[in-house]
């Protein structure tokens, strides 16, 4: 005798009910990774513009100790640092400059032009925006055995030169001291 089927046995294959929960579980699942996904590309975002930032500051920080390690004939005070001397090895120019690192505006601006000992032709001077959003900014400077706000003697050099710049986005600027050029290099002259 043939076997019948059973109506009520189980066949093979999975129930609507079985398939929609595994869907379900499913879009939970990429929900889930979606979201993270998101949360990931965005702490990476973020660190990727604090590490620029930071990059910017670096190589600020680096042209300005490029300027004042070359520096003299120091003509400074608190808020303005004049002196002559090189400009960074980045802008491929030889000889000496007057410069100027000033606060415009909340930028710290760059000023320079050629340095000539006797009589010339005035020349406006370049400006060079070298960061914005700068909140203050100071310099002080040791002379005598003590930390100073003005150096006006041009023949005698500070011994080191501070400059604290505080930010408007209140992104860590690190303290920059930096010890210029005590002597003339053989044949300039102030």
């Amino acid at each position: 005798m043939p076997k019948q089927k059973n109506p009520l046995r189980r066949s093979e294959g999975f129930t609507l009910i079985e398939v929609l929960v595994v869907v379900l579980i499913l879009g939970m699942i990429v929900i889930a990774l979606t979201g993270g996904v998101h949360f990931a590309g965005k702490a990476w975002q973020t660190q990727e513009g604090e590490l620029n930032r930071q990059g910017d500051v670096g190589a600020v920080q680096t042209a300005v100790r490029d300027i004042l390690v070359s520096a003299r004939a120091f003509d400074a005070d608190g808020e303005t640092l004049k002196c002559v001397g090189q400009l960074p090895k980045g802008l491929n120019r030889g000889g000496d400059y007057d410069l100027e690192l000033h606060d415009v505006d909340g930028r710290l601006v760059l000023s320079w032009q050629p340095h000539f000992a006797g009589p010339s032709a005035e020349t406006l001077p370049t400006d060079t925006e070298l960061l914005k959003g700068v909140a203050s900014l100071q310099f002080e400077y040791f002379l005598d055995g003590t930390w100073q706000t003005e150096s006006k003697d041009k023949g005698k050099p500070p011994l080191l030169v501070r400059m604290t710049v505080v930010l408007n986005s209140g992104q860590p600027w690190p303290p920059l001291t930096i010890a210029p050029m005590i002597d003339s290099p053989p044949g300039t002259q102030n």
